[in-house]
């Protein structure tokens, strides 16, 4: 099964469309948070807003996680050995206050068990391997501790 988040502040119909159509053609499952956005998914279940255990729940559950580009999914998806794509929203498109998730996601791809999809089409490469993607394993939470751990102390 795969979750789709969009987070609580910005709709982001692009990404929610682009898993839709593909959920339909691949006879895939998912579920999709879409916030206050237009677009309503024909494809798969959904609701605007869940709580936070809800959310961990659906993770937990997942195949793949596919998120907007922020911090807060890509950790819950890795504490979760659950792989994730991440899309960042597009100033141009008016999706966002500017493009700062476009920088995050030159380092976010470097994470193992993220991927980064800049594109639409970048986007429907991944769904179409997913199940082949990379999880996120124990050791790469442990180097995620150990990096909080070590910013604490400089504090």
């Amino acid at each position: 099964m795969i979750f789709v988040a969009v987070g609580t502040q910005f709709p982001f119909d692009r990404m929610i469309r682009i898993v839709d159509e593909w959920v339909g053609d691949n006879n895939e499952s998912a579920f999709a948070q879409i916030a206050e956005g237009k677009y309503i998914p024909k494809n798969m279940q959904w609701k605007a807003f869940i709580d936070a255990d809800e959310y961990n729940r659906r993770v937990e559950q997942a195949d793949l996680v596919v998120a907007h580009a922020g911090m807060g999914n890509i950790i819950t998806a890795r504490e979760k050995q659950v792989p994730i794509i991440v899309m960042n929203r597009q100033y141009k498109l008016g999706e966002h206050r500017n493009d700062h998730q476009a920088d995050g996601l030159k380092w976010m791809d470097k994470l193992t068990g993220v991927y980064a999809a800049p594109n639409n089409k970048r986007l429907i490469d991944l769904l179409n391997r997913y199940k082949t993607l990379e999880k996120p394993t124990p050791s790469d939470n442990q180097r995620q501790n150990d990096l909080i751990q070590f910013i604490a102390s400089c504090l």
